[in-house]
């Protein structure tokens, strides 16, 4: 056979390969640039936490207790991340309680918790750790490791309250986004 256009012998190709399908294709650097572009703006997005990870604090104050919530509000399917709430309480609580609501557990998998409460309940408004008495100027961090389900996406209300038995002193309201 005679050599083509691009100086290949059609009997040279390997079996199953065409000129005109296989080897005569606009190669154009345009579309391998705009490929290029689109994955190094979302590397950048990334490295601006647009897509999550990063934690976010929130505070309430309140007359018997303060409350700070450090968290991530923007994550993806499969993080593994912590949060540390922390109690400082301003005069003494008989029964703290903290009450972390469903939208915690609703697509997070709860990996840890250090320290441990005393008691743990479920309830309809969420789940309840129990840490007992806590005097006056005594300040209780609260690590919890979680972990996002991959099939988890959308927008989930995470709020967190202290009690003191029944009775609320502080409470963070708080949401995330997970990014599919």
């Amino acid at each position: 056979m005679t050599a083509g256009s691009e100086g290949v012998d059609q009997a040279a190709l390997p079996f199953g390969l065409e000129r005109g399908r296989h080897l005569d294709r606009d190669h154009s650097a345009w579309r391998r640039r705009a490929v290029v572009v689109v994955m190094s703006a979302f590397c950048t997005l990334a490295l601006f936490n647009v897509f999550g990870q990063v934690a976010h604090v929130d505070h309430a104050d309140g007359a018997a207790a303060s409350l700070t919530v450090e968290s991530p509000e923007r994550l993806r399917g499969g993080d593994i991340y912590t949060t540390v709430i922390t109690v400082s309480t301003h005069q003494p609580v008989q029964d703290v309680k903290v009450l972390l609501s469903p939208g915690w557990f609703s697509g997070f998998t709860l990996n840890a918790a250090a320290p441990q409460s005393g008691q743990d309940a479920s309830t309809v408004q969420g789940d309840i750790l129990d840490y007992g008495q806590l005097d006056a100027g005594f300040t209780m961090p609260i690590w919890i490791s979680w972990q996002v389900n991959p099939t988890t996406v959308g927008e989930k209300d995470q709020d967190v309250e202290i009690l003191d038995g029944s009775r609320l002193l502080v409470a963070v309201h708080r949401s995330v986004y997970v990014f599919p």
